[in-house]
């Protein structure tokens, strides 16, 4: 007979005689403080006959307030409520807290919120270690590191068992997960709540062309500006950064990705940009910049309109880049205390934009569009070096908006 075919009723008393052993090797437990953690683990995990190898789960009791706990925090058995005290807390100076009372508090199930201090002591006299709290960077490269662990058992599943989807008489390889498509939706969401057109609704193209002067032209850019660094700050692997590198990212990258967003801006047929005609005056051998602008966006046009995606993952990703080819940054690059962790974060950018180009196009053609997207920003930053230096030498730079005079790099 199959192991598998025992009679439910056998197999179900066979559960409770567990179950009940279980129950009173734990109240064995719970009377002999002096077992220790080794002993306990290997006196009663159970495990079940029939090759099953299933741990029973035990009644396990937190060892500051009692309350029912199911594992192990910061070294010692505790349940959800003191292991988030305990996260909280640990860190502080407990100096800060006080008891009201004699100083010696019972901490139980009922009276565990009554007093702080007491109960954060009897969390340290009992062995909860604060070295093993782990801070919001240690956690974040966490959450990072198991994302590429994911992403490398699974890129070997899918070299022996491609997953394919079938759509009328094709068969398309699926690569990437659902977490990876959640990505690609925030980002999208993301963007689209938080950039634009500023002055879409009321704005209208004027009939003849506006000669502006430098400063006028810039401080006219300043909501573009703003609007998209305002994205970039929803970016939750930004807000694990120190603030010091999040503002050298924004002062670096952010006037090279103008004509990026520009191109994603003024694709749709409804977009009032298309119909701006501006030629600055007061530039070195008349140049006119926004020409120069122009040009740049339009670019990237053709990018947009096959897959805006993959424009907006290239826009993130060369946000967390930190040196750009411009001449300001090969002299003055900075310096960021987080520097691997921003090239961790571009690294699953990069990731996630070939992984979606692969599955939407195929490995031949994403290495030809990711190549032509490349091309052609090493060939911006080129330019936008050029304009830094015909701005730099403009007598109206003094006139420009002092946050956008941080963004152009001019102070």
């Amino acid at each position: 007979m199959d192991e598998y075919s025992y009679p439910l009723p056998n197999h179900m008393r066979s559960t409770l005689n567990f179950s009940k052993f279980i129950e009173d090797s734990v109240d064995e437990y719970l009377e002999d403080p002096n077992l220790s953690v080794s002993d306990m683990i290997e006196k009663y995990d159970i495990l079940l006959t029939n090759n099953d190898k299933i741990k029973m789960k035990k009644n396990l009791r937190c060892v500051v307030c009692n309350g029912r706990a199911f594992g192990y925090n910061f070294d010692q058995i505790s349940c959800e409520s003191c292991k988030a005290f305990f996260r909280r807390n640990a860190l502080r100076d407990i100096s800060e807290l006080h008891c009201r009372f004699s100083g010696n508090c019972n901490i139980t199930v009922e009276t565990r919120r009554h007093c702080s201090y007491c109960r954060i002591k009897k969390c340290f006299a009992l062995g909860m270690r604060k070295e093993s709290i782990r801070t919001e960077e240690e956690k974040f490269m966490k959450r990072l590191q198991l994302d590429k662990n994911r992403r490398h058992k699974y890129s070997q599943k899918t070299i022996e068992i491609p997953a394919l989807m079938t759509i009328g008489n094709s068969n398309i390889l699926m690569i990437l997960n659902p977490i990876d498509r959640t990505r690609l939706n925030n980002i999208t969401h993301c963007y689209d709540q938080f950039t634009g057109e500023p002055s879409s609704i009321t704005y209208h193209p004027p009939s003849n062309a506006l000669f502006l002067r430098l400063d006028e032209f810039f401080n006219r850019k300043k909501q573009i500006f703003v609007y998209l660094i305002s994205y970039f700050k929803h970016l939750p692997e930004l807000q694990t950064l120190n603030v010091d590198d999040q503002v050298l990212l924004i002062k670096q990258n952010i006037r090279l990705l103008i004509p990026l967003n520009y191109a994603i801006l003024k694709t749709p047929v409804n977009s009032k940009f298309r119909g701006a005609r501006i030629q600055t005056i007061g530039c070195i051998n008349n140049i006119n910049l926004h020409e120069i602008y122009l040009s740049l966006s339009n670019s990237f046009v053709e990018f947009v309109r096959y897959d805006p995606i993959m424009i907006k993952l290239l826009i993130i990703i060369l946000f967390f880049t930190t040196n750009p080819l411009t001449t300001r940054s090969i002299y003055d690059q900075g310096e960021y205390k987080q520097l691997n962790n921003i090239k961790q974060i571009q690294s699953s950018y990069i990731e996630l934009l070939w992984l979606y180009m692969i599955e939407k196009y195929g490995e031949q053609n994403a290495v030809h569009l990711f190549t032509k997207m490349i091309t052609k920003y090493l060939y911006l930053q080129l330019m936008i070096d050029s304009m830094d230096s015909i701005v730099r030498v403009n007598n109206d730079i003094h006139n420009i908006d002092s946050l956008m005079q941080s963004f152009l790099q001019l102070t």
